[in-house]
C-alpha cells in the first residue's frame, strides 16, 4: 500500500534552533542540568495538559523554562498534527490557493507557532508559489516573540512569507476588523484552552465568530488533544455550528458533511486519529528517564468551510478507519465509519492473504480514508468480509517522508 501523499518530516533546522536557543539562554549550565530542568518542566506540562487542565497566564506561555520545554519536546508533535490536518484539507477537501495574490492564514492561540509555521512549510513543500501572510494571535507576548524569532531564524523553510503577530484576548473578537478575511484559520490544540470552563452556548457562538473570518473558499482547521471529553466537545460544537449556519459545512472527520455519530450517540468511543511518528533526537534524549509515549501523534480533528464537501456514494465502500488495525489468529480487521455515517467492521481472512498483503493492511493507520472498488462485496449486519485486498484503495493515506 503506497501513501497517497507524503508529508515532509519535521525540519532538523527547527529542532536545532530550539536546542541552540535553550543553551544560549543558560550558557553556564552543564548539559545534564539543562536536560533535567527541561524534564521537570515537561512533566509539569504533561500534568497540566492531561490532568489539571490549567492554563493560567502566569504559568503557561510566560516563563522561559516553560516555553523552552514545550519547544524542545512538544512543538514537533503539534507541528505534525497540523501537517496531517492541512494535508487533508489540500488533497482530499480540495482547498486551492488563490489564483492571484497572497495566501492569508490566521493562527488562533498560536503560542510559539507550531501550527502556523507547519502550514507555511507544508504549502511551500507542496509547490504552492503564492506569497503567504501568517497572522498569529495569542495572549502571550513572550510566545509571539519566540514565534517571530523562529520564523526569522529558519527563513529558508518558508520563502516569500511574512508573519504578523498580535497579542490578543481570544475569548472575544469584539475589537477585530471583520473586513479582514482569511484563506485558512487554524487552531492547533488551542480551542479547548481558549474556552476552558465556558458554557456550551458561549463556545458555539465563539466558533461561529471564528467562521466569520473565513473567505468564501476558506477553511477552518482545528486539531485537539486526543482526550474523550475534549474531542466530543469539538465534534458537538462543529455539529451545532453546521445546524445553526447551513452555509458552513463539515468536511472532516467524516464524509458527505455528516456529523460525528460517536458524539451524537454518547458512545464510549470518541473520534480521533493515531499516526505513527518517529520522534526527533532531542525528544528521545529528553524522554529517556521520563518514558512518556512519543512514537505516536494522536489528535482530534474538525475541518469546516463555506464550500460544499466532496460527495461520496453513500454506504460502506468509502470509509475512514476509526480503530486500531487488529491482527488475530485468522483475521486482520478494523472499524470504519462509512460515507453513510454508519460504523462497519472490515474483516480480511488471513488464509487468503499473501505476506505482502498482510503487511499492506498492517501499514494502515487510524484516520486513513479508504475505498473499496470492483464488483460485488457482501455486507451483512454492518460486517464486511473480504478474502483479498485487491479492491482496497487509498483515498487519503498520508505518511511522513524520510529525512535526507
Amino acid at each position: 500500500m503506497k501513501p497517497t501523499i507524503t508529508l515532509p518530516p519535521f525540519p532538523d533546522s527547527i529542532e536545532n534552533w530550539w536546542w541552540n536557543a535553550t543553551k544560549e539562554k543558560w550558557p553556564d549550565w552543564e548539559e545534564e542540568k539543562l536536560l533535567n530542568s527541561l524534564r521537570q518542566e515537561i512533566v509539569a506540562q504533561s500534568d497540566r495538559f492531561n490532568k489539571d487542565r490549567s492554563f493560567e497566564a502566569g504559568s503557561y506561555g510566560s516563563r522561559d523554562l516553560s516555553i523552552f520545554a514545550y519547544g524542545n519536546f512538544y512543538f514537533s508533535r503539534t507541528w505534525m498534527a497540523m501537517n496531517y490536518a492541512v494535508a487533508e484539507t489540500l488533497s482530499f477537501c480540495n482547498w486551492s490557493a488563490p489564483r492571484k495574490g497572497p495566501i492569508r492564514i490566521l493562527d488562533l492561540g498560536s503560542g510559539t507557532g507550531a501550527s502556523g509555521l507547519a502550514t507555511l512549510h507544508l504549502l511551500r513543500n507542496f509547490g504552492i508559489k503564492n506569497p503567504i501572510e501568517l497572522t498569529a494571535w495569542d495572549y502571550s507576548g513572550k510566545s509571539l516573540s519566540f514565534l517571530k524569532n523562529l520564523q526569522r531564524g529558519c527563513s529558508e523553510l518558508w520563502p516569500e512569507s511574512r508573519v504578523v503577530t498580535n497579542r490578543y484576548d481570544l475569548r472575544s473578537f469584539a475589537n477585530h476588523d471583520q473586513k479582514q478575511k482569511f484563506d485558512l484559520v487554524l487552531m492547533g490544540y488551542s480551542f479547548n484552552e481558549i474556552l476552558q470552563d465556558q458554557e456550551i452556548c458561549d463556545r458555539d457562538l465563539w466558533l461561529l465568530e471564528c467562521c466569520q473570518l473565513l473567505k468564501r473558499s476558506g477553511f477552518l482547521i482545528i486539531t485537539e488533544p486526543a482526550e474523550m471529553k475534549i474531542c466530543k466537545n469539538l465534534q458537538e460544537s462543529a455539529s451545532m455550528l453546521n445546524k445553526r449556519n447551513k452555509s458552513l459545512h463539515i468536511h472532516a472527520p467524516y464524509l458527505n458533511g455528516l456529523h460525528c455519530p460517536m458524539a451524537e450517540k454518547e458512545s464510549k468511543f470518541f473520534s480521533h486519529e493515531v499516526r505513527r511518528y518517529r520522534p526527533v533526537k532531542t525528544v528521545e534524549i529528553l524522554n529517556r528517564p521520563l518514558r512518556l509515549e512519543i512514537r505516536e501523534v494522536k489528535f482530534g480533528l474538525s475541518i469546516l468551510s463555506p464550500t460544499f464537501p466532496n460527495h461520496e456514494v453513500s454506504g460502506f465502500r468509502t470509509f475512514r478507519i476509526i480503530s486500531p488495525i487488529k491482527k488475530r489468529k485468522g483475521t486482520i480487521s478494523f472499524l470504519g465509519m462509512g460515507s453513510d455515517g454508519q460504523e462497519y467492521l472490515y474483516e480480511f481472512q488471513r488464509r487468503g492473504l499473501l505476506k505482502e498483503e498482510m503487511n499492506n493492511l498492517l501499514f494502515l493507520e487510524r484516520g486513513d480514508i479508504m475505498h473499496l472498488e470492483g464488483g460485488e462485496i457482501k455486507e451483512e449486519k454492518k460486517r464486511v468480509r473480504l478474502n483479498s485486498i485487491g479492491s482496497l484503495r487509498g483515498a487519503f493515506v498520508p505518511r511522513i517522508g524520510v529525512s535526507i
